[in-house]
């Protein structure tokens, strides 16, 4: 900052009839193009800062671009190019014209349509991506061998600059950033899982900590029994970080050791009890000590806010075992295994435990107990409700987006009628909608606006019109765009110009059409 703007900063600091004293000018030329001394003091601070800012941003240098003559070119790119009518829609959305979730549906229907990104939007895609992580996955796919050339330039770029051939791969994970070694390391393990095991095995030894906390999650990627004694080792690190990784990774894979240790803890401590004339229940014994051993599998790691120390011992060993094993070991489906711990004293526990463990693994696997969880949820009691943790739904709603099994279609039609006057079911239905990308099928699609349309004169009202417009912001983003216009065009009578919400009511109308647009664009020829 030079001094006359901070003289500028001053004076706006203490006021104008404060300073008691006229601006000072700031010489030749600059003076020339301020009023005389006679002018108001508000007239000449404003044409002051006006003329100030010409004047540096005029004399502003560049700063010196190192040469990049050794740089190779991009080698020619193999996928086709996107629509023309698409490519606009993409130049609105980075122009933040439309609501920002709309970018990964345009990045998903461009990697469905198999083409790549415009060349000219490219650096704008990878800014975005650095930015939000989330949209990383999506922009990767549709780089090409330019993005991918080009990510290679700018190093907060490296997580786009994976190496395409097995010689630049190597060199990558060799010399590149920490940043350019895990993009490299979850590209190998897509490619050839062992191969990768290999070469971080080998690098293990001399990586330092905060390497090696970051690089061992990469094992997620196709984690398979070839990595179990590898990440069993890891639990013995000196770094928490490196311990926790390992655990949380042995943890989801099926049948690991680490598995079946913690079943040998907790199976003991579970007993159904059969009473008269009452429904049976799920009896928990705490368990006594912790030994050096359950620290090493992660017991105890972490507390548990409203469960005593021991009560959340047997949550860490819930969540490490494939809720499947309790439908064998008991015999009975997840639905009936969830009435059981209702009844039992440690309710919360049992279910916390296995909401957690239903959130671990593979979504074949995991699915029966997520609907069940969520079925079992809508009618429990507000302080039960609590032992399932929000993100649940969020992983629901991913495994189930496309509602393959008709099981979202069964979970909003389990809603009960007065479901607008439970401010939990309605951020359920927030939640489902505004978690993942793309569009819900046009059956789930048409149930829940059926559901919406006849709350509507409920959930437009004050009392509900917070929760409402976040509903309506998240359905306008989930729902099939061409079911959506036809069903929500009924809405139109029953919003008048003068309704609270309509502008909430304008906005979702407006993000359903241009998401038809959308959709539509990538239908023409590029």
């Amino acid at each position: 900052m030079s001094d006359d703007t901070r003289r500028l900063h001053q004076f706006f600091k203490i006021g104008s009839a404060r300073a008691g004293t006229a601006l000072a000018g700031f010489g030749e030329p600059l003076d020339t193009l301020l009023p005389e001394n006679g002018s108001a003091i508000e007239a000449r601070l404003w044409l002051a800062i006006g003329a100030l800012d010409l004047w540096e941003r005029s004399g502003y240098r560049a700063a010196q671009v190192p040469d990049r003559a050794d740089t190779q070119t991009a080698p020619p790119d193999s996928l086709p190019p996107c629509a023309n009518r698409a490519e606009g829609m993409l130049a609105l959305l980075l122009r933040g014209v439309h609501a920002a979730g709309l970018l990964s549906e345009w990045l998903q229907l461009l990697h469905r349509h198999g083409a790549r990104s415009p060349a000219r939007f490219l650096p704008n895609l990878l800014d975005a991506a650095t930015r939000q992580p989330r949209l990383r996955p999506l922009v990767a796919p549709v780089l090409d061998e330019r993005g991918h050339w080009l990510a290679r330039l700018r190093p907060e770029w490296a997580w786009a600059a994976i190496a395409p051939d097995p010689a630049q791969r190597a060199l990558s994970w060799d010399t590149g950033s920490i940043e350019q070694r895990v993009a490299t390391l979850h590209a190998w393990r897509e490619d050839d899982p062992a191969a990768a095991l290999r070469m971080l095995t080998a690098a293990w030894a001399t990586e330092p900590p905060e390497h090696r906390a970051a690089l061992l999650p990469a094992l997620a990627v196709r984690l398979g029994p070839d990595d179990e004694d590898f990440i069993e080792s890891a639990l013995d690190d000196r770094r928490k970080e490196v311990r926790a990784a390992a655990q949380r990774l042995l943890a989801e894979l099926p049948g690991s050791r680490l598995s079946q240790r913690m079943r040998a803890r907790v199976q003991p401590l579970l007993q159904v009890e059969q009473r008269l004339l009452r429904p049976a229940r799920l009896q928990l014994a705490l368990p006594g000590d912790i030994d050096a051993p359950m620290r090493r599998d992660g017991i105890g790691a972490n507390p548990w806010p409203g469960a005593g120390e021991k009560a959340g011992w047997v949550i860490d060993m819930l969540a490490a075992v494939d809720p499947h094993v309790w439908e064998q070991a008991f015999e009975r489906s997840p639905r009936k295994l969830l009435a059981l711990a209702e009844s039992s004293e440690f309710a919360a526990v049992l279910i916390r435990g296995w909401a957690l463990a239903s959130m671990r693994h593979g979504a074949a696997q995991r699915f029966p107990w997520l609907a069940a969880l969520a079925h079992w949820w809508i009618g429990a009691k507000p302080a039960l409700r609590e032992a399932v943790p929000g993100s649940l739904f969020d992983v629901l709603g991913s495994v189930a987006r496309h509602d393959e099994d008709s099981a979202l279609s069964a979970l909003v039609e389990g809603f009960p009628d007065t479901w607008h006057s439970d401010a939990g079911l309605v951020r359920l239905l927030h939640t489902l909608a505004d978690h993942g990308a793309g569009s819900w099928p046009q059956d789930l699609s048409r149930r829940v606006l059926q559901r919406v349309e006849t709350a509507l004169p409920v959930l437009a009202t004050p009392g509900h019109a917070w929760a409402f417009r976040q509903l309506l912001s998240s359905l306008a983003l989930a729902l099939d765009p061409s079911t959506a216009a036809v069903v929500s065009a009924g809405w139109h009578a029953a919003i008048q110009p003068d309704h609270p919400l309509r502008d909430a009511f304008d906005t979702f109308f407006s993000t359903v059409r241009f998401r038809h647009e959308m959709h539509s664009s990538f239908q023409e020829p590029a």
